[in-house]
Parts: C-alpha cells; sequence; structure tokens
C-alpha cells in the first residue's frame, strides 16, 4: 500500500481497514501484526517488521518517514536510540515510551490526531481522500506552518473529537464529524504570533532531525549564548534565576498550558535542568523551547553554530603595518574572565604575523570586533620590521610612526632588547669558565676521544659548540692506531664447517624415512650457519667443493625418492605400479623426460621382480 507524502502510519493502517471492507479493527491487525489485540501508537509504533509487507518501502524508509523516530532521536543516547529502534521493529509496545523518556517527561502528551481544515481539502482534491499528516502529530503542534490556521481535535460545533485510537477502533481522517459537520469548513486563524514562532520552531527542529544536522553539543549552544547574553560566566556559572524570568516573559503561562509545558518556578524546574550538564535526555518540545528562547527571530541552522561572547570567528587582526590589517585571518579565540568584573576576555593570535591582542566582552556592535584593550604581543612581523628600521637609525619618534605605536613602546622595545642580550652575553660567559673548569678536573683520566666524551658528554658537546678553538687546544693528541691482527682465521673456519657439514650429509643420506633433498639453507640451517654461507662461501673452499659434491638438484631429488618409494612397495609385498610409486613418493609432477624415462625403466624390472616372487 503506497503512503502518501508526511502520512504516519497510523493512517496507513487505517485507510487499510477502510479499503478492505473490514467493519471492525481485529481482522487488519491479526492480518498486519498478527496480533488480536494491537495498538498503533501514534508517535512511536511497534511490531512494524510485519507491516512492511503491506506498505510500499523498506523498513528504514518506513521509520524515517511514518513515524516520529527521526524527532527523538538527536536528543537520545545511543544506547537509547538502538534500543528504542530495535522494539519497534520487533516489540510488543509499551517499552518503547519508558526507555524514550516520554512516560517521565515533565510535557503532558496528548493522544488526540489533529488536523487541519485547509490541508483537509487539499489533500481531498489532489489524492481523492485525506489523511493524518505526522508534522501536525508532532509534540507542541497546534498550529499548521503552512496556513497558519488551529489543528483541529474536535468539532468546534459538536465539540466531539474526530479520532479515535485504541484497541476496539481506529479512525480514518474525515472530511466530516459524526454528527455530519463539514471540518474543512471550521477554519481558525491563529492571532497569536509566539504560538506561531513555536509552531515554526517545532517543525523546523522537525526537519534539521530528518537531514541529521541537529548538533550533539546542543547544551554547549545554550551556554555560548547565554555567555554572549551575560547570562552565564566564562567559568560556566548561569543565573537561573534571570534566564527564568526572561522565559517566562517570552512565553506566558496560558501557551505554556495549551503546549502541555509546566510553568519553569524554583531552582530545579525542567529550564535549569536542561542548562546544566546532561545525566538524562530530555523531550524535544522542550529544546525546542529554549532553542526558541535564546536563538529567536528568524529561523537559521547557522544559529547554532559559532556562538561565542565575540560573535562568529574568523576575527580580524589589528596589527596596523601588515597587509592583512582588519582581514579575517584570526582562527581562533581563547575566552578567559576578568577578575574584576567578570566579564569575558578574549586572547585573538594572528597566524600570519603573530600578533597577540585582549578585548573584554560580549561584543554588541560590529565596531566592537575592530578594538582591542591590549597587545600581548607584536609578533614575529612587527619585531622584524622593528629591528631592520633600528639598525638602519633613525628617531624613536620616526620609528615609532612607521611601527604605528606610541614612542614609549619602541623605547621598551630597545631596552627589553638591550636588556636579553646582556643576560645571555653574561650567561654564556659564567656557563663556558664553568665547563672549562669541570672538563679541565677530568682530563687526567684521558684514555681516547670516544670514551673522554661519552664520560662528559653534556660540558664536551657545549664546548664543542661555543668553544671549539679551546676544546681542541686543550685535549691531548691521540695515538696512531696500530693495525692488529685479523679477526677471523678462514682456514681454521673452514675446516670446522667442512666437518659440520659432513655430518648433515652423512645424516641426511641414511635417513630411514622419505629423503630430504640436500640443499644449501637445509644444511645451513641445520648448522646455524646459513647466512655465512651465503655471503662467504667463496673464503671457504674446502665447504664450497664439498657442497658442490653433494648439493642435489630437482631431478636428483625425485630418483631419490623414486628409489625409496619402489623399497618401500616391494617389502608391502605390492605390484609397483606408477601412480602408486608416485603417491608413496610425493611426487605430483615429473621434472624431467629423464625422470619419466627412469620411472619406466624401474617399473619394468620391479614388474619383473614382483612376478618371479610370485610364481616361485
Amino acid at each position: 500500500m503506497r503512503a502518501y507524502p508526511d502520512e504516519i502510519l497510523l493512517s496507513i493502517v487505517a485507510r487499510y481497514n477502510y479499503l478492505n471492507g473490514h467493519k471492525g479493527i481485529k481482522p487488519t491487525r491479526r492480518k498486519m501484526y498478527g496480533l488480536e489485540h494491537k495498538k498503533t501508537s501514534i508517535d512511536l509504533p511497534t511490531t512494524l517488521l510485519p507491516v512492511i509487507t503491506f506498505v510500499q518501502g523498506s523498513v528504514h524508509e518506513v521509520l524515517q518517514n511514518n513515524t516520529l523516530f527521526p524527532f527523538y532521536k538527536p536528543f537520545l543516547s545511543e544506547k537509547q536510540a538502538e534500543t528504542i529502534r530495535r522494539h519497534m521493529l520487533d516489540g510488543r509496545g509499551g517499552s518503547v515510551h519508558l526507555t524514550s523518556g516520554i512516560m517521565a517527561s515533565v510535557v503532558k502528551v496528548r493522544g488526540a490526531l489533529r488536523l487541519c481544515p485547509k490541508c483537509l481539502s487539499e489533500d481531498s482534491l489532489t489524492y481523492g481522500e485525506p489523511y493524518w499528516h505526522r508534522e501536525h502529530q508532532l509534540p507542541g503542534n497546534l498550529l499548521c506552518h503552512i496556513h497558519e490556521c488551529e489543528l483541529l481535535t474536535e468539532c468546534l460545533v459538536c465539540k466531539e473529537l474526530i479520532s479515535t485510537n485504541n484497541s476496539k477502533d481506529l479512525s480514518i481522517c474525515p472530511l466530516f464529524c459524526r454528527e455530519g459537520h463539514n471540518l474543512s469548513d471550521q477554519i481558525v486563524t491563529n492571532e497569536d504570533a509566539t504560538l506561531l514562532r513555536v509552531t515554526k520552531r517545532i517543525v523546523a527542529l522537525f526537519e534539521e532531525a530528518l537531514e541529521e544536522k541537529v548538533p550533539l553539543n546542543l547544551r554547549d549552544v545554550y551556554v555560548r549564548k547565554l555567555t554572549q547574553m551575560n547570562l552565564c560566566t566564562t567559568g560556566g556559572r548561569i543565573n537561573q534565576q534571570e534566564v527564568c524570568s526572561r522565559f517566562r516573559s517570552m512565553f506566558p503561562s496560558d501557551i505554556l498550558t495549551r503546549l502541555g509545558v509546566p510553568i519553569p518556578f524554583g531552582s530545579n524546574n525542567w529550564l535549569s535542568r536542561i542548562l546544566r550538564k546532561h545525566r538524562y535526555s530530555f523531550h524535544p518540545l522542550l529544546h525546542a523551547l529554549v532553542i526558541e528562547f535564546l536563538l529567536g527571530g528568524v529561523y537559521d541552522k547557522s544559529s547554532y553554530t559559532n556562538i561565542s561572547p565575540f560573535g562568529p570567528g574568523p576575527w580580524p587582526c589589528l596589527n596596523k603595518i601588515t597587509g592583512h590589517f582588519k582581514k579575517h585571518t584570526v582562527k581562533e579565540v581563547t575566552v578567559t574572565r576578568c577578575t574584576d568584573t567578570h566579564k569575558p576576555v578574549g586572547l585573538f593570535k594572528c597566524e600570519l604575523c603573530g600578533f597577540h591582542y585582549t578585548r573584554r566582552g560580549p561584543d554588541f556592535t560590529i565596531e566592537d570586533a575592530y578594538s582591542y584593550g591590549r597587545v600581548k604581543n607584536f609578533g614575529h612581523y612587527w619585531e622584524s620590521k622593528a629591528d631592520a628600521l633600528l639598525e638602519k637609525g633613525g628617531t624613536i619618534r620616526s620609528i615609532a610612526k612607521k611601527l604605528a605605536v606610541d614612542s614609549k613602546t619602541v623605547t621598551l622595545y630597545i631596552k627589553k632588547k638591550q636588556a636579553q642580550f646582556n643576560l645571555d652575553l653574561h650567561q654564556v660567559s659564567e656557563d663556558r669558565d664553568f665547563r672549562r673548569d669541570r672538563l679541565l678536573r677530568n682530563i687526567n683520566d684521558f684514555q681516547s676521544y670516544t670514551s673522554f666524551r661519552k664520560a662528559n658528554a653534556s660540558d664536551y658537546m657545549w664546548l664543542y659548540r661555543h668553544d671549539r678553538e679551546w676544546l681542541q687546544k686543550c685535549l691531548p693528541r691521540n695515538s696512531k692506531k696500530t693495525t692488529g691482527k685479523p679477526r677471523v682465521d678462514w682456514n681454521q673456519r673452514d675446516l670446522k664447517i667442512a666437518e659440520e657439514i659432513n655430518q648433515v650429509i652423512l645424516k641426511l643420506r641414511m635417513g630411514y624415512g622419505k629423503p630430504e633433498r640436500i640443499t644449501l639453507s637445509k644444511i645451513g640451517r641445520s648448522i646455524g650457519k646459513l647466512a655465512l654461507l651465503e655471503r662467504h662461501l667463496e673464503k671457504l673452499p674446502l665447504c664450497q667443493s664439498l657442497l658442490e659434491i653433494n648439493l642435489e638438484t630437482e631431478e636428483q631429488h625425485q630418483i631419490q625418492k623414486i628409489n625409496w618409494a619402489l623399497r618401500k612397495i616391494e617389502q608391502q609385498g605390492s605390484r609397483p605400479i606408477e601412480w602408486r610409486i608416485l603417491r608413496e613418493a610425493g611426487i605430483r609432477i615429473l621434472k624431467s623426460e629423464y625422470v619419466e624415462y627412469y620411472l619406466q625403466t624401474k617399473i619394468r624390472e620391479g614388474y619383473y621382480l614382483f612376478h618371479e616372487s610370485i610364481t616361485a
């Protein structure tokens, strides 16, 4: 069955029941769910897997397009969302609303279905029948955001509910109430601007949730915005009393009552809890109200991001002598708190020129972004320009003018440079004398440059870098090295290894099992000298000749295995057939025609011997 755009799953089930001519809802529930008693929830219906066979689309599409699961998902933990999704697909109901926190929420849930009288007429003309819209069933949504009229839950003439959703009955979206009053004519135009803003915010938040663009750090967004509103310190302390007062001013008690949301009073109300660190999930309607309260105005998706006491970044660089003056090159700001005024203080660092400045916030106008309170560091670009001008010469005032600073700043910079130079010079001189004395005290232990350098590593390296001429004069000259005897007697090694190779070859030859091929790697691994044989075999002539005589090719090795297989078959008293010989020898492919000829010759010889043994 095809679902209409923005149709709630309950509406699809109701239309299916009506179109099949069932008098009651039981036959439909038995057919679709396989259950006698099953109530189809408006927001988070369960037991969806059997329903998929009657609705066009996959399980994901039904969850995404025909339920309110996407509306709740961004405000749940990953574990909660996965548990609810699993229960919706194959659960029996009840636990879904408990797990999601809807049952424990302060928001009062109203079970009546809502419809827009204008949408009723448009759907009848477009699709030939009306249906229940999903957006009209969003919690707290009392208006149609398209036509800006009130949604109906009852007939305005006879005050009768226009929907039923229980274990015995299920209503399709009607054009007339049971008394015959036309519902499409009962249009009530909304005149409350606040209620319309709330409706549009709820729908906008729902659209954000469908696109999975609701930020995970909503609480951080709230705190940054409160800091910008001067309702939160940079340390995170929120003026809860003032926040609640302003919230009640924006949303009157009658509107909150209609929405099913309690008025925030006291120290532990829902508004105070949602602005603190989240220890559990909150209803989406509460988030929609907080977003409208803090971000307000025209709906803008970018309102969620880049909220700080100094506005969205990047911020301008205020170094006047650079080519990027007042251009937005500062990408990050560090916010601290002023100890006197408790207002936010921003530290701005330009990565291009190294200019660091601070400004007390929050910013209220655009011009505030182009002012600063104090320069923390003029940066490498400014200092290089200052050094070049000081080296070139000129008056302090002329240099200060070119650097766009006060003459006292240039004077202070010169004193700072001179003090640093004197300090470095004095420190180097003291350090040099101390290291010289310490090295001379240890000079009597000198044996070689290597040992002396290791024993006095720090002093030796420092003097080598800063006082190399003195170090070279101080240290005694090293005596000439004498050439020693060769470390390895290759003739002796050749004799020893040749004996070991001979023992390995004899062992391989005399073995009773299946012959193993005699190779260089086999012998080298057996005596533990494979690397030596591979790299220095030319220095071991005895070993080289011994290996040349005994190493086997693949042909020779196959012949050895054929002979061994023939002896084994003869001992078993079996006839020497080709397949039997190859199987015993473990040969799959013969390496050459010679091996093939040798095998056939041995088979004929073995056949005659086997025949003679039988006749005898």
